[in-house]
């Protein structure tokens, strides 16, 4: 079973989260719960660059922290993408949907 690491910074205005490791149902529990709180209160940055799998629950939890996000008036980006996260992401077809950027100079 792999694992997850997750590295916070805080930014002046967002909180980026670098996800190491496997976003799946078996490691996504104390990540989720972080990031679903900070979701409503800050744009939040997930930098995907390390993210070496990436499955529907962990696609679920991202979706379910976007639109919470969404609904507070808040932005979650992904930077960085690894080449898993984004066949994943694709694979959804809701691509077009999330904020993807290159750099966090690009947060409003």
């Amino acid at each position: 079973m792999e694992q997850l690491n997750v590295i916070e910074k805080e930014g002046a205005n967002y909180k980026q989260y670098t996800l190491q490791g496997a976003l799946n149902a078996y490691t996504l529990g104390e990540f989720s719960e972080k990031l679903y709180n900070d979701a409503v209160k800050v744009n939040v940055v997930l930098d995907m660059s390390d993210l070496i799998e990436l499955d529907m629950s962990g696609i679920g939890c991202l979706m379910a922290a976007f639109n919470d996000a969404e609904d507070a008036g808040k932005k979650i980006y992904f930077l960085n993408m690894s080449n898993e996260s984004q066949q994943a992401i694709n694979a959804t077809g809701f691509k077009y949907l999330f904020n993807m950027i290159n750099s966090v100079t690009e947060v409003k």
